[in-house]
């Protein structure tokens, strides 16, 4: 497992999908006062150099953030996206793009006075960088606390938050094929403890057995324990053997008014990442927002 390093794939479509769809939660959830506790259970290094040998190795930023960035009059009107790209241009020293952000760094930016932020990374290469970028970022009076431990096991012990409201991700590398079987049972030991909390799920589309079945059974779990849910996912070309060509989002108890987001900001990003028209999306949801 430790052989895994998000900076392969920082930037990359994928990573747009789930950050964008987070954002978008995050500014639902924000329309309620109440204090949130905000989870990142496979949190990586933070922010991520475009220029560094893991990104110039996959060049993957080149169908994702880099892409998107060749048209931004085209989603400039699209208060999602837009809001995703301006955040990621205020981190830049320069025009280009070379930095960018990964979760932490998103949910730390949407961070109210009262809001409480657990990150867990157990690669023992990123958490040190992780630690060092989240101390740069964060104030004295801001309730952070970074941890080097298996966000699978340790996530249980944040829950329930004392405000009754939280947003958890949990996005694993899957290159472990036990990741589907442990999101499952994370998830079914962390709604034993936080029902009404949201779960954003990221997994990858691809051909082989565990991962085509895997949100089938996301589906059952949320039909056994009688919540709501919600599938986001972008194609951006044709199945691949080698490589990632889509990636979803599966939202339990998605925010209210979460389908009419993805609604608009999903077909303009099938348009703008989209490799010789072959681009595709689907949305679909158990509940009426």
């Amino acid at each position: 497992m430790f052989s895994y390093r998000h900076g392969f794939h920082a930037g990359n479509h994928a990573d747009v999908l789930k950050h964008i769809t987070l954002l978008s939660c995050l500014k639902l959830l924000h329309k309620k006062e109440t204090p949130l506790m905000l989870v990142d259970t496979h949190a990586g290094a933070g922010l991520y150099d475009l220029q560094d040998r893991f990104a110039q190795t996959s060049l993957e930023a080149n169908e994702g953030i880099l892409q998107l960035t060749k048209n931004p009059s085209l989603f400039s009107a699209n208060s999602d996206i837009n809001d995703y790209f301006e955040l990621i241009l205020g981190l830049q020293s320069s025009p280009a793009i070379h930095i960018y952000p990964g979760s932490p760094y998103l949910l730390w930016r949407s961070m109210r006075a009262l809001d409480k932020l657990r990150l867990m990374e157990l690669h023992p290469s990123d958490f040190p960088v992780l630690k060092e970028n989240m101390e740069q970022l964060k104030t004295k009076r801001q309730d952070i606390k970074l941890e080097m431990v298996d966000g699978f096991a340790m996530l249980k012990a944040y829950l329930p938050p004392p405000s009754r409201r939280g947003l958890v991700l949990i996005d694993p590398s899957y290159e472990d094929k036990g990741d589907y079987r442990a999101v499952l049972n994370t998830l079914e030991a962390a709604i034993a403890r936080f029902a009404t909390g949201i779960y954003c799920i990221w997994y990858p589309v691809l051909t082989r057995l565990d991962a085509k079945e895997f949100p089938n059974r996301l589906k059952k779990l949320c039909q056994e324990l009688n919540l709501s849910w919600l599938k986001a996912e972008l194609r951006i070309k044709p199945v691949i053997e080698d490589g990632l060509s889509a990636s979803g989002m599966w939202i339990i108890n998605p925010p209210w008014q979460l389908e009419e987001s993805l609604e608009s900001s999903l077909p303009l990003l099938q348009t703008l990442l989209q490799i010789n028209a072959s681009g595709s999306y689907l949305i679909e949801t158990n509940s009426s927002f």
